[in-house]
């Protein structure tokens, strides 16, 4: 036998082995996308209560983190946000890198282990989260909890909001807001915004276009908002208009922008006090984990494969192992002869 014949038939083999062993792999990697999510994420109404039966006046920190979609980067922000002391964090939104059962089984992967924390963690719907055939706004929260809500802790009220471009509506966003304007706003020491995609405050950043932009600037001002908290763009950008802070923040994993350039990856943790609000940047490199890699391939692209093609899949392995029997046994025939 020539070394070449023993070349390719022991690359046949290796080949072979590793087809059936990929198909091992997604299945049993496929059922981590079943995982319960960590007890204390999403934006159930028991998640906030967590939050709301706190009864303290002291100071306290929480982490913003937006644009989470990623294979390792969010991971590591997330080993630093285990050794800050907040009360809770808030992704703002596009977390999965689709808007598709697929996509958010991976992401529910990824959240049961690598991304869990022991604080409250809320989840901003972003426009790469959602499709209004694949997974539409009813399945996202069925799966995280509204998506338009508010929550009380230590005398600051927080809002979350469905804010998004065509071909979503943001109605309901600006409803939940004019009704909560009508409120007693001044009993709360600061009020916090958290939405996807920011209204165009800063000329250094260029930001998706819709309608009710320049009413949710006004709508911001008439209540008196210190804080908005704004994703999609992947970087970092800050704006002060007469009222209020807008902090762009999508560094959380995705493919950073190149303009502006030199822009990173990144958290935002704020701490609260009684007259202040300080902020500190969490720096962390681009990391890129094969294990993820080949997971997020697994449940979002092989599997799905799999179950379609089920007898093709069946033909294929049959006629693999039959190879690989003939090519062993033939290997062996050659074996007794040399002797």
């Amino acid at each position: 036998m020539s070394r070449y014949t023993i070349i390719f038939r022991g690359f046949a083999i290796l080949m072979f082995s590793l087809w059936l062993s990929l198909q091992i792999y997604a299945l049993i990697v496929q059922r981590k996308g079943d995982s319960p999510l960590p007890p204390l994420f999403g934006n159930f109404p028991a998640i906030r209560a967590h939050l709301e039966r706190d009864t303290e006046d002291g100071d306290f920190s929480f982490a913003v983190v937006g644009d989470t979609k990623s294979i390792g980067t969010f991971e590591k922000i997330v080993e630093h946000l285990r050794r800050t002391p907040i009360s809770f964090a808030v992704l703002l939104g596009d977390c999965s890198s689709g808007g598709s059962e697929e996509h958010h089984r991976y992401f529910r992967s990824e959240c049961a282990e690598e991304y869990a924390l022991s604080v409250p963690v809320f989840y901003v719907v972003g426009n790469h989260d959602v499709n209004p055939v694949k997974f539409p706004f009813e399945r996202f929260e069925e799966m995280y909890g509204p998506s338009i809500f508010k929550f009380e802790y230590r005398k600051c009220l927080f809002i979350v909001l469905r804010i998004l471009d065509a071909p979503y509506s943001n109605k309901e966003s600006m409803d939940f807001l004019e009704e909560l304007s009508q409120t007693d706003l001044r009993k709360y020491r600061y009020k916090f915004v958290f939405m996807h995609i920011p209204p165009p405050v800063s000329p250094f950043i260029k930001a998706r276009q819709y309608k009710e932009s320049a009413q949710l600037e006004a709508m911001f001002d008439k209540m008196g908002i210190d804080y908005v908290f704004a994703g999609d763009f992947h970087g970092y950008a800050e704006s002060r208009k007469p009222k209020t802070t807008y902090i762009i923040t999508g560094g959380g994993g995705s493919n950073l922008r190149k303009v502006p350039a030199n822009q990173f990856h990144h958290a935002v943790v704020c701490r609260v006090a009684e007259n202040s609000i300080d902020k500190r940047i969490i720096y962390v490199p681009e990391t890129k984990y094969f294990e993820d890699r080949l997971e997020k391939f697994a449940i979002i692209s092989f599997y799905p494969w799999m179950q379609k093609n089920v007898y093709l899949l069946i033909a294929t392995d049959v006629l693999c192992i039959l190879c690989i029997i003939a090519l062993m046994k033939s290997v062996t025939i050659k074996k007794k002869e040399n002797k």
